[in-house]
């Protein structure tokens, strides 16, 4: 019982901790300059067909990095400028129906970045075929039906995010690119929430936007204020109030954003836990469990041994004497979706589907 309950114990420790990773990464740099076009188009097969302006686009060295977030996919697309230009075209019968939003931006020169860093909504199931002349493109992929009421996605379609609203989406997304690599799989879902809920504001008409505004905005702080718990967690004097101090909040707002986590004492106390676990599976750690313990802000041996067990199930002693992820045990790695062949964009996209986690979200 007691190893079933630490094996447990060890795999929700490695799900916390999984770093994201992208899905689908591909350059053709390594293709001769006459090839490198070919097979830049060859990779929005089924998604989309890539028409060359020019008769002769060569070189044409580009990169293509894909995340998947499950319910949204989002993509980085490094091209070579607008000495390159081509044509993204739909196709006459997609089998993909996704909305699209597409943020092109040209290098900054003389602090002109966002002169062209516009939002726009398009969607693979209607025609549009326009050209591309940019150093870069941020597309964010969602689900025809991850919003109830696609009202606003039809009003905007085709349309450019203007106005404040639009620089907001735009910093985002550009926000979301930088981050994205340095998040844990478990802050996924959260991000994706913030993302569809900011989407939605700004194809809102109504003063629902006032309101919807505060759940991307609750979602990033969130990511913040568990960063900076992260990184001071060995600090005793880290509490609710250092915390609400050090990012600029209400207690109240704290206690509301960390609500769904079990609070923010809670929160805190269970990544100490976690800390002190991983040093009793470390055969290198030859410390006491009271200073393992007291490393990781917990003073009283007594009470830190009762608080361990009522986490885990065992005892610090127990824990350190099965070994976790020693005797026997074998870590879990996390699960990817197989593939038969190749992983493609397209194949990426069938997977995103904006009613795998319960009823679709409204607007």
């Amino acid at each position: 019982m007691y190893q079933d309950s630490a094996l447990q114990s060890f795999e929700d420790h490695k799900r916390e901790t999984a770093q994201f990773t992208h899905s689908l990464d591909f350059s053709n740099f390594t293709f001769p300059p006459h090839d490198q076009f070919p097979a830049f188009r060859s990779a929005y097969q089924g998604v989309m067909d890539v028409l060359a302006v020019s008769d002769c686009p060569e070189p044409f060295p580009a990169r293509q990095t894909v995340w998947n977030l499950g319910r949204l996919a989002f993509m980085r697309t490094k091209l070579p400028g607008e000495r390159h230009a081509h044509i993204q075209k739909h196709l006459k019968n997609c089998k993909l129906d996704h909305w699209y939003i597409n943020l092109p931006s040209r290098s900054p020169k003389l602090g002109n970045w966002h002169e062209v860093a516009v939002p726009e909504l398009h969607c693979l199931a209607t025609p549009s075929d326009r050209e591309i002349n940019h150093d870069e493109i941020l597309t964010l992929f969602i689900p025809h039906d991850l919003f109830a009421s696609t009202a606003g996605l039809h009003r905007m379609l085709d349309v450019k995010f203007e106005g404040g609203l639009g620089k907001l989406l735009a910093d985002y997304l550009f926000l979301l690119d930088r981050s994205l690599a340095d998040l844990q799989s478990p802050e996924i879902p959260y991000i994706v929430e913030a993302t569809r809920s900011l989407v939605a504001v700004c194809l809102a008409h109504s003063q629902d936007r006032l309101t919807e505004a505060q759940i991307p905005i609750d979602a990033t702080l969130l990511t913040r204020a568990r960063r900076m718990i992260d990184s001071r967690l060995t600090d005793r004097n880290l509490t609710s109030e250092t915390l609400c101090a050090a990012l600029g909040v209400s207690r109240s707002r704290l206690y509301r954003i960390f609500e769904a986590l079990g609070g923010v004492a809670s929160y805190i106390r269970r990544q100490r836990l976690l800390r002190t676990r991983d040093a009793l599976s470390d055969l290198a750690d030859t410390r006491s469990i009271s200073r393992i313990a007291e490393q990781w802000g917990f003073v009283d041996a007594s009470a830190y041994s009762r608080t361990f067990r009522h986490e885990f199930g065992i005892s610090p002693k127990e824990a350190r004497d099965i070994g976790w992820a020693n005797n026997g045990f074998v870590v879990a790695q996390e699960r990817h979706v197989g593939y038969e062949g190749e992983q493609t964009l397209y194949k990426l996209l069938q997977t995103v589907d904006g009613t795998r986690y319960g009823v679709s979200l409204a607007a």
